[in-house]
């Protein structure tokens, strides 16, 4: 997409969505539900309560989000439990995650229904996602393929955007902390039955620290987020809404210039070297057409959405270098539900049809790659007795280069509402195709395509138990699963990549544990238990065989302050390095590490609240990828500020 076009894309989004802010109706019911609700539960029709699933399911909501006072999604995402998180170095670097040790690009990513895994490397660089204008955050654990299709093998990431329902609203924020950082958030919101709307800009800049262990260069970084999201009723039956996100950034890093013999970091980045810049742009945006005759009975929903990520690399050494990824998709879903006389039983029947084209460029090979999918899926739900939950789901993608995959994913709940246990288990299939990259990059002297891989595949279960004590106050989850994974890709930088013989292995047990001693105390537990290893029985990179997280959060004088903490544990490791003359891998272990963050928060009217926080409080020295600083001890304040319409019967009161 040309960058005029794009410019043209974003400033028409944002004039649609600005008639909707001017409308005036009473508040609509808030997002953060109970209980929680599920959008990605199923195909996107109709969004289901946690306790109805039999797939393992973490939700952050608005709330946790704000207490954990964080900037990037994936800083969030620390504490959910099956999650490994990386972060290359500072705020900018890449940063991925992982679920339940399988690969980066195993999990989709969705953004208000849009998939933004790059089409290039089929991940998503979570380092480009401010978390200013995220309502909620859903993770689907265990294969998703047989609803989601490809890169949903390990699970899903739905990233719900604020839909901008109620009263008129402003909100502003500003904050300013170590490293020269500074970072803002400006946005509003409004509407009602008729219209609603939503838009936003977020931005993050830091001179950073310097990634490398060698000489004194500051390595910083800038994010840009822009978001616009709204929609018209336009008749009873029709509603049509509208999407569109925008994350640019620039991030500084450091050449390879290591001595011979020696072992340089991740990627060979080893010494300070000014002028070399990352530069990249996601784009995602999307539309849908709801068409719902009977309130719900039958809703059929119409869609198209495009995704693109366009990076560069500036490097005077190396060279320049860039590459751009783009994904075209369009279909239709339909839902009907049935329920029996005496409301005994209820079936959910979901179909969908797409249709997807993804396209591949290079700088060092000037010929545009293209492969289209199409695809058909299909689900049913039942609900018996309020206490038995039972779901299938089945896919089928035909891929002109791969040719055709059938997928399923069989899910389980069952409630005793007595003893307010719970069971749920799953067990499906996933697959993955190839990266566009991994079959058509190539980087002279360095990488070398293979267009012959074969897609990925996996099949995985879990089983798990539910306890809720004390009148809800305290309820424990424990879950085991099991995951394999055949024709692995693998990748050296002496030949094209190959898929492995042999089945890789992936098992553990992740425990959370929700606790509210007080009305005004609450604290989350989460440990994760993993065991992934490859076709030769070794262990994967980068994912911790123990992991664990806890978070508090104290409210006092009513409600107004808050006083929150987070401890993150994250248990020693495997990495990769290489010989910086013969880039021949060598396996390195990183040490665990245990980061302390401090946080607090005041209200001093209804609509300004001052805050600051402590990350990495006890200055841990630590790597979450070898051979790549990461900070120390920092400080962050700012300011929160909100003007919201009153209510209807308040403006009245006010006159």
């Amino acid at each position: 997409m040309s960058c005029s076009f794009r410019n043209y894309l974003l400033g028409s989004a944002a004039l649609l969505m600005l008639p909707c802010l001017s409308w005036s109706a009473s508040a609509q019911e808030g997002t953060t539900l109970a209980p929680i609700i599920v959008e990605s539960a199923d195909l996107g029709l109709t969004p289901v309560p946690v306790e109805k699933l039999g797939s393992s399911v973490t939700v952050v909501t608005r709330e946790e989000i704000e207490n954990k006072q964080a900037k990037h999604v994936a800083d969030v995402l620390r504490t959910v439990p099956g999650l490994s998180v990386n972060r290359t170095s500072t705020a900018g670097s890449v940063t991925q995650i992982r679920v339940r040790g399988a690969e980066a690009n195993h999990v989709l990513v969705l953004i208000d229904g849009v998939e933004i895994n790059s089409t290039t490397d089929g991940e998503f660089d979570f380092s480009d996602l401010l978390v200013d204008d995220i309502e909620r955050i859903e993770v689907v654990r265990g294969p998703q393929s047989g609803l989601w299709g490809a890169n949903a093998l390990s699970g899903l990431i739905n990233i719900v955007t604020r839909r901008g329902d109620g009263p008129a609203r402003v909100h502003a924020s500003a904050e300013a902390g170590s490293f020269n950082t500074r970072s803002f958030s400006l946005g509003a919101s409004g509407g009602g039955e008729h219209a609603w709307g939503s838009i936003s800009g977020s931005g993050l800049e830091t001179d950073g620290f310097n990634i490398s262990d060698n000489g004194i260069e500051d390595d910083g970084s800038r994010i840009v987020n822009f978001q616009a999201r709204g929609g018209l009723k336009l008749h009873p039956w029709f509603t049509v809404e509208g999407f569109v996100r925008d994350m640019d950034k620039r991030a500084d890093f450091d050449s390879f210039g290591a001595a011979p013999g020696a072992i340089a970091g991740d990627l060979a980045e080893s010494v300070d070297q000014d002028g070399l810049q990352t530069l990249s742009n996601t784009l995602a945006t999307g539309g849908t057409l709801t068409i719902d005759p009977f309130d719900g009975v039958w809703k059929t929903q119409l869609f198209a959405n495009y995704s693109e990520t366009d990076r560069k690399n500036l490097d005077p050494i190396f060279g320049n270098s860039s590459n751009l990824g783009q994904r075209d998709r369009f279909g239709a879903s339909s839902s009907l539900t049935l329920d029996a006389p005496d409301q005994s039983m209820r079936h959910v029947i979901t179909g969908l049809v797409e249709q997807e084209a993804e396209t591949f460029e290079i700088s060092s090979d000037p010929a545009e790659r293209a492969r289209e999918k199409s695809s058909v899926a299909g689900e049913i739900r039942g609900e018996y007795f309020d206490q038995l939950f039972l779901s299938g789901a089945l896919r089928h993608d035909d891929s002109d280069v791969f040719g055709p995959f059938d997928t399923y994913r069989l899910a389980a709940a069952w409630l005793f509402r007595q003893t307010e246990t719970r069971f749920h288990g799953s067990y499906g299939t996933g697959v993955v195709f190839p990266t566009m990259f991994e079959q058509f990059g190539f980087i002279p002297g360095f990488f070398t395509p293979n267009p012959d891989l074969l897609p990925e595949e996996s099949v995985g279960w879990d089983v798990g138990v539910e306890q809720t004590f004390i009148d809800g106050r305290v309820v424990v989850d424990v879950t085991y699963f099991e995951q394999n994974l055949t024709n692995e890709i693998f990748s050296t930088f002496s030949g094209p990549p190959v898929n492995l013989l042999g089945e890789s292995l992936r098992k553990g047990v992740e425990v959370s544990a929700t606790l509210r001693p007080t009305d005004d105390l609450d604290v989350i537990v989460t440990y994760t238990n993993l065991d992934a290893t490859d076709s030769t029985g070794l262990a994967e990179v980068r994912r911790p065989e123990h992991a664990a997280s806890l978070s508090a959060n104290w409210r006092f004088n009513e409600g107004r302050g808050l006083l929150s903490g987070g401890v993150i544990y994250n248990g020693e490791m495997k990495d990769v390095g290489f010989d910086a003359f013969t880039f021949a891998q060598r396996d390195v272990m990183l040490d665990a590490y245990t980061v302390v963050n401090i946080g607090a928060r005041y209200a001093v009217s209804d609509q300004i609240d001052i805050y600051g926080r402590l990350e990495n409080a006890l200055d841990e020295d630590y790597e979450e990828t070898f051979g790549f600083n990461t900070a120390g001890f920092a400080a962050y304040g700012g300011i929160k500020i909100r003007l919201e319409e009153p209510e209807p019967a308040v403006a009245e009161t006010l006159k």
